[in-house]
């Protein structure tokens, strides 16, 4: 149990707030952005303090920080934050769903937002900075390293690595003994059978519109 700053008030503190109060023992003290961010006082009736004076309001020594944003820049954004957060001498939460399928401990580093129905099998690690949404499945001996992002229903079979930064979009697929490579980025429901770039684009063209009318369609697909 720690007392927390949230790096933070957009959709990611958002989602944080609401996942931490309801899953964890961690109590919220307030939140953090960049000076020319600041629009309000309060967040969710905490304060909201300027990075230039939250070790003031929120010692390293007495808080932890938790940076629970997006994937802009490729992960990039977030993994600044982070830095910033460790030079300013802050230790970091993670936050790991208590509805996530584990049949043993899961090594997960610091910094890192894990929700529910996420399935690991053995023997699998997770580096720092790390955010998995809901409901991905992660194979025996995969290695997720620090900063990646994976979205929902992304399936890694055994002995997949994912690269540092890497972006892997909903319903991605990757088959065994793969290594994705650093900052590349995986499109929804693409299928990776083998190593990727550093980088790399990997993306599945979006489904077209086949038919101008649904209810004709369905006359012609089913005329009875």
């Amino acid at each position: 149990m720690a007392d927390v700053v949230i790096f933070g008030t957009g959709r990611g503190a958002n989602v944080a707030t609401r996942y931490l109060r309801s899953d964890s023992d961690h109590r919220i003290a307030g939140y953090t952005v960049d000076d020319e961010y600041v629009r309000q006082d309060s967040y969710f009736d905490l304060p909201v303090v300027p990075w230039s004076k939250v070790t003031e309001r929120f010692s390293p020594s007495r808080f932890k920080l938790f940076v629970p944003m997006g994937y802009q820049r490729m992960n990039a954004f977030r993994a600044e934050k982070y830095v910033r957060g460790k030079e300013a001498g802050y230790g970091f939460i993670s936050y790991v769903s208590s509805k996530i399928s584990s049949m043993e401990p899961l090594v997960v580093g610091e910094n890192c937002l894990i929700l529910e129905e996420n399935v690991f099998n053995v023997d699998v690690e997770v580096g720092n900075n790390v955010v998995l949404w809901s409901a991905n499945h992660i194979g025996d001996l995969s290695v997720i390293h620090d900063h990646a992002w994976l979205s929902s229903h992304v399936v890694l079979a055994g002995e997949v690595e994912i690269g540092s930064y890497a972006f892997l979009g909903v319903n991605a697929t990757v088959a065994n003994h793969v290594r994705i490579g650093e900052r590349a980025y995986i499109g929804a429901n693409a299928l990776i059978t083998k190593d990727t770039d550093a980088d790399g684009v990997y993306a599945v063209q979006a489904t077209r519109k086949s038919f101008s009318d649904s209810r004709r369609f369905l006359d012609v697909v089913d005329p009875s």
